[in-house]
């Protein structure tokens, strides 16, 4: 959309590949409105990250080890 600024930066590469920020500003301050907007642009991301090869990834925390090593145990 025009009407929304919009700014996408790379990072330096590393071990897990091309880091990138995504900056995305409203006229909002209506939470429920940001929320949906944001929810927007990242559906978008998602849809189309495979058109251009790409795989999106996120280094897992302490606490999703923990709650995968509690599955793995039954």
């Amino acid at each position: 959309r025009k009407d929304m600024t919009l700014m996408v930066r790379q990072l330096a590469p590393d071990d897990h590949g091309l880091p990138i920020e995504i900056y995305a500003f409203t006229n909002t301050v209506v939470w429920l409105e940001y929320e949906s907007i944001q929810a927007d642009i990242f559906d978008h991301i998602f849809a189309v990250v495979e058109e251009f090869g790409l795989r999106i990834h996120q280094t897992p925390t302490g606490s999703d080890i923990r709650a995968l090593s509690g599955t793995l145990r039954h």
